[in-house]
């Protein structure tokens, strides 16, 4: 099993939590786990397969992103 840890710091980590919420499957093939810390969003994730842990690293990268975007534009 592969397993990467991420640090985001953002804007609005809570924010950024809960638009992710909806993405997660935990299921045999892959498990996350998400905490927010003051100014940043924890990601733990766990994979069998590395092409799949890929795919969710850049789509949690892409909302995250989207997110800290929209927070900066007045």
């Amino acid at each position: 099993m592969h397993e990467v840890r991420l640090r985001f710091e953002c804007r609005n980590p809570a924010a950024a939590k809960n638009a992710i919420e909806p993405d997660v499957k935990n299921d045999d093939d892959a498990q996350t786990e998400l905490k927010v810390e003051k100014a940043a969003l924890q990601i733990r994730l766990k994979s069998k397969k590395l092409s799949l842990l890929k795919a969710i690293i850049n789509s949690y990268i892409s909302i995250i992103s989207m997110l800290d975007e929209a927070a900066s534009v007045k």
